[in-house]
């Protein structure tokens, strides 16, 4: 299964998705909440988020911080974003960018998403979301 495979399986899944059977602390949800709230306003958070996790559903093992092939134990984040996940959010009328999440400068830098990761997210809250 691919990754726009993937989108669109949990996509077609959701209406019957129960989210009460979904325990999560009230931090993370929270995070969720601020990421759906500037979801439209900041589509590059939104795109390269849903890129990761498809991914991590896919390989589970993968660990998702390190979001280019270069980095040791990686993968192109963006080339599956571009190929994959962009044209689906499209083709389903969600948020997406034009091309790709990562071709923004606050998501393209050659580093691993850490608490640390300095690229230039904002407002804070949504950065501490991510």
């Amino acid at each position: 299964m691919n990754h726009k495979e993937k989108l669109l399986q949990i996509y077609n899944e959701l209406p019957e998705f129960d989210i009460t059977q979904v325990k999560i602390l009230q931090e993370y949800q929270d995070y969720v909440i601020e990421i759906a709230k500037k979801c439209f306003a900041r589509k590059a958070v939104y795109t390269v988020l849903i890129t990761l996790l498809v991914h991590k559903i896919l390989y589970p093992s993968q660990d998702i911080r390190y979001h280019q092939a270069e980095m040791p134990g990686g993968f192109s984040g963006r080339n599956i974003d571009y190929k994959y996940i962009t044209p689906t959010l499209t083709e389903l009328g969600l948020p997406a960018m034009a091309e790709s999440g990562w071709l923004t400068r606050s998501f393209e830098q050659p580093y691993p998403y850490t608490l640390d990761y300095n690229g230039n997210i904002s407002p804070k809250p949504l950065k501490t979301a991510f």
